[in-house]
């Protein structure tokens, strides 16, 4: 059966012309697919769900510097996988099984005899683009991140408000993401993601 939803292309077009039904259909289209993705990937269906919507959000915000050829589907799986990405990032959690986020790749990982000597190095980047960030930025990222400390008591230690301290680690978010799109290589990544959040 043809599938009876129109073509990517016409939907954006539509978007551009602020068409919120547009919005809708390809929201019809594509969020189960993306929940899925995402759900699988950080086992919570709650912010699964909240990511997903988040996308489509900032899907319309963006629908004028959006371009295609024929399908969303790249653009929309590239931002849910940021998604899963800001979830480990800001959020004080242990990955246990890091591979997880990544299964796809999993046949490409070949083993590394050196993988504690590329883990150390990728901890050295880390701290070095910490490094680069502006004061306030740096200083409430390691606290989130190498002690573990709440956004409230961030607040506190920085005579900073609650909301100010998110706003900064939202930079820090988006700067060190920025800085590894680059880094995608399938054992990069892993080893990336495994300096980053386990302990």
């Amino acid at each position: 059966m043809k599938n009876s939803l129109p073509a990517d292309t016409y939907l954006l077009s539509q978007m551009q012309a602020n068409d919120e039904l547009a919005l809708l259909k390809l929201m019809k289209k594509y969020d189960c697919a993306l929940f899925r993705y995402i759900d699988a990937r950080i086992q919570s269906a709650e912010n699964a769900q909240e990511a997903v919507q988040d996308i489509f959000i900032t899907l319309w915000n963006n629908r004028f510097t959006v371009n295609i050829i024929d399908s969303l589907s790249p653009y929309l799986y590239k931002a849910a996988k940021n998604k899963v990405v800001d979830h480990y990032i800001t959020a004080d959690r242990e990955i246990v099984n890091y591979e997880a986020l990544l299964p796809e790749y999993n046949n490409e990982v070949a083993p590394a005899a050196d993988t504690g000597i590329m883990t150390a190095e990728l901890q050295d980047w880390l701290s070095s683009e910490v490094d680069k960030m502006p004061d306030t930025v740096k200083s409430v990222f390691r606290l989130s991140r190498q002690e573990h400390l709440p956004v409230k008591d961030i607040a506190r230690q920085l005579s900073l408000s609650e909301q100010t301290v998110k706003n900064n680690l939202t930079i820090a978010i988006k700067r060190l993401r920025i800085r590894f799109t680059g880094m995608e290589g399938a054992s990069v990544m892993l080893l990336l993601i495994k300096a980053l959040f386990t302990k």
